[in-house]
C-alpha cells in the first residue's frame, strides 16, 4: 500500500471509530488494530490523536463541499441559493456531530485545528461571495461591490454565531441548539439580502 493510500486508510478507520464512539472514547491503539497495523507506524503517520482529529476534520469539511456545493451553486435565486447553503451547512454539524461535539471538551479551538477552521471560514466566504456576486449579475441587487457586502454578511453571521456561542459553557453548544441558530441565521440572512435587493421606483 502506497503511503498516500495508508494514511487515507487511517483517516478513514479514525472517521468510523470517532462516528461511532466518538473522539474522546476512541484511542490510537483501536484505530491501529482495525488497520493490522501497530501503533509505531500509524504515530509515523500522525504524531498524535489531535492531528488525526484534524486530518478527520479536513476530510469530512473536502467531503461536503463536493457534495454540497455544486447544489447551492445550481440554485439561481440567490435568497434560496443562500437558505440552502446555511441549511446544508447545519445538516453536516448534524451528521457529524458525534465527531464535532468533541469540541464541547475544548474551551477554545487547539492549535491543531486553527488551519482547518480558517479554511472553513475561507471556503463559506467564497460560497456567500458566490451568491452575492450571482445577485448582482442578475440585477437582482443594486450594489458596487458584491465582495465586500459578502464579507459583511459573512461578518454578521460569524457574529450572530458568536452570540449564540457565547451562551454556552463550552465552546461548541449542545446539538439541540443548531436549528435554533440556523433559523436565526436564514432570518438575518433573508432581511440583510432583501436590503440589497433593487427597489423599483413608484
Amino acid at each position: 500500500m502506497s503511503h498516500d493510500k495508508k494514511r487515507d486508510a487511517i483517516i478513514d478507520a479514525a472517521l468510523r471509530r470517532f462516528a461511532h464512539f466518538g473522539v474522546a472514547k476512541t484511542t490510537m491503539a483501536e484505530i491501529g488494530a482495525d488497520l493490522a497495523i501497530s501503533k509505531a507506524s500509524l504515530y509515523y503517520y500522525f504524531p498524535d490523536k489531535i492531528n488525526l482529529y484534524a486530518a478527520v476534520l479536513k476530510s469530512i469539511v473536502d467531503k461536503s463541499e463536493r457534495e454540497d456545493g455544486p447544489a447551492v451553486d445550481a440554485e439561481p435565486d440567490p435568497a434560496k441559493a443562500m437558505e440552502l447553503f446555511l441549511e446544508r451547512r447545519t445538516e453536516f454539524i448534524i451528521k457529524y456531530y458525534n465527531i464535532l461535539e468533541f469540541l464541547r471538551h475544548k474551551t477554545g479551538a487547539p492549535e491543531e485545528l486553527v488551519p482547518v477552521f480558517e479554511d472553513v471560514k475561507e471556503r463559506e466566504l467564497r460560497r456567500i461571495n458566490a451568491i452575492v456576486e450571482r445577485g448582482a449579475a442578475q440585477g437582482i441587487f443594486a450594489i458596487n461591490n458584491p465582495e465586500d457586502k459578502a464579507r459583511l454578511l459573512f461578518e454578521c453571521l460569524e457574529g450572530l454565531r458568536h452570540i449564540h456561542l457565547e451562551r454556552q459553557s463550552s465552546f461548541f453548544p449542545d446539538k439541540s441548539k443548531f436549528q435554533a441558530i440556523l433559523h436565526r441565521e436564514k432570518e438575518f440572512s433573508q432581511i440583510f439580502l432583501n436590503g440589497l435587493a433593487v427597489r423599483s421606483s413608484a
